[in-house]
């Protein structure tokens, strides 16, 4: 099993935040960019001072480092609030972090104000460190998970399946699901629509849309809460940015799983504004 000795590691520490207003309805997810691909934290309560506490990496050869260094690739980094009850997702403000500021020798993270920031009587920061380091995990194990410790708790075995219903915690940001007191992990479901083709096979053909450029956009629900996408016009070749809804569930495993057994299959629909005519 060789290892990989010329392989790096971009890391962005994501750790907290201050000068946020306070917002109990609303989560804060920074999603960061760089070269194409696209990482996320887990949403965190809209608090003053915001704990991320969150590694987010991109694995690289030197050459390929050398290169996005060359054409100053930047990795930016988009902060967004999410409505716990609709799903709604709007951005707070940005951050743009410089490559050549990252080095093998670790530096002491530095604050960074979010750029066009939503917040504009806060003006809120994000501290976050930026960092190289050697990819040294064996090839074949680069993307292998850990197994889950063994788990003590146990589900009372009068629970009923069909019985449990997500109950909003509007004040903490999270859907309980089953009996508080077996409620002690945190969990993050996400659902994200990256891309579609083929769409047009959804319209009937006896169906004349509206307007020479009709909107359409999908939509669907996660836990009770309605969610839509950004709209789009080119059904053929649909072009939209790819959007994740998430909703955070305290639970246990054992109950999250008995719930999402009896639960139908998610449903997503599109949806296009104006009248039509058959």
């Amino acid at each position: 099993m060789g290892y990989k000795t010329d392989q790096l590691l971009i890391v962005v520490s994501i750790l907290e935040g201050r000068h946020f207003p306070k917002r109990s309805r609303h989560v804060l997810v920074v999603e960061a960019k760089f070269d194409g691909e696209q990482l996320s934290t887990d949403p965190v309560p809209h608090l003053e001072q915001p704990q991320f506490a969150t590694e987010l990496a991109w694995e690289l050869d030197k050459k390929a480092l050398h290169q996005h260094r060359l054409q100053r690739t930047p990795i930016k980094l988009q902060c967004f609030a999410l409505d716990t009850l609709t799903s709604a997702k709007e951005s707070v403000g940005y951050v743009v972090l410089d490559l050549r500021a990252a080095q093998e020798k670790k530096q002491a993270p530095k604050w960074y104000s979010l750029l066009s920031s939503k917040y504009t009587k806060f003006k809120p920061e994000v501290q976050l460190n930026i960092s190289l380091e050697t990819d040294t995990k064996p090839a074949v194990d680069a993307f292998k998970a850990k197994e889950a410790p063994p788990r003590s708790s146990k589900v009372p075995g009068e629970l009923d399946p069909k019985t449990l219903v997500p109950i909003l915690n509007e004040a903490e940001g999270y859907h309980q699901i089953g009996p508080v007191e077996y409620c002690k992990d945190y969990f993050v479901l996400s659902v994200t629509i990256a891309f579609a083709t083929q769409l047009e096979q959804l319209i009937p053909s006896t169906l004349r849309l509206p307007g020479p450029r009709p909107e359409f956009f999908f939509y669907y629900s996660l836990l009770g809460n309605d969610v839509t996408n950004e709209p789009f016009n080119n059904l053929i070749n649909p072009d939209f940015e790819p959007e994740r809804a998430s909703v955070r569930i305290r639970s246990t495993a054992e109950v999250l799983c008995m719930y999402l057994s009896v639960q139908p299959k998610l449903q997503v629909r599109l949806f296009f504004t104006g009248e039509c005519t058959v």
